[in-house]
């Protein structure tokens, strides 16, 4: 089971920085206009898997930790605050991405900006706190 976690945090941390990089070089890339971004409407169905498997993996170690007593007041606000940041992220994100999916395209690029920096911080901190568990 432990290679499994291992698997599954390299798969969060990859995305994670797949958006970050992604979101950088699009500017460079595609500096303007209304034309759609194909490599964002791939990117999406990862992001979306990775939400999914963040939000379960930090869900499962948030109550690990609060079933146990022997935790810091450190470590309770650090797992709490990865689980509800991956939940606030994750909530935007289908939520903006099922507009874009259902009205062709148009969405809240601005909500779209939010989501593509703080998705990288919550995935890339999702997964190191499941690698960690795996040891």
């Amino acid at each position: 089971m432990p290679v499994v976690k291992r698997l599954l945090s390299l798969y969060l941390m990859l995305v994670g920085l797949a958006v970050a990089v992604h979101f950088i070089a699009v500017a460079w890339y595609h500096p303007g206009g209304d034309e759609s971004y194909p490599i964002w409407e791939v990117l999406d169905w990862f992001m979306a898997a990775a939400i999914v498997i963040a939000l379960i993996s930090t869900f499962v170690l948030k109550r690990r930790h609060d079933a146990g007593s022997d935790t810091s007041v450190l470590e309770h606000i650090s797992v709490n605050a990865v689980f509800y940041g991956t939940l606030a992220v994750g909530i935007l994100f289908f939520w903006n991405w099922s507009h874009l999916l259902r009205d062709s395209g148009r969405a809240d690029w601005l909500i779209w900006n939010f989501i593509d920096v703080a998705l990288p911080l919550a995935l890339v901190a999702a997964g190191r706190r499941l690698w960690r568990a795996a040891a």
